[in-house]
């Protein structure tokens, strides 16, 4: 059994977007399906977060980085 790829951010919104789309359109809701997308998109939701996360940590770390290079620019 193979794992599931974990989507990049954009591909995860747009999956998101897709779920939010098919919810809003249906005429008739099926429970189990909409169960499944709540689950999907809840999935999708923690590994958006995550992602913002680490981009967080990323930048925080390159900005500290290049402050650092400039001081030691000035002395």
């Amino acid at each position: 059994m193979s794992a599931k790829k974990v989507p990049g951010y954009r591909d995860a919104t747009r999956e998101i977007d897709e779920i939010l789309r098919r919810i809003d359109d249906a005429d008739e809701i099926d429970v189990d399906a909409l169960a499944d997308d709540v689950e999907r998109a809840a999935e999708l939701l923690e590994i958006c977060g995550d992602k913002l996360k680490a981009a967080e940590v990323r930048v925080r770390e390159v900005s500290q980085r290049l402050e650092a290079e400039e001081d030691d620019e000035d002395k």
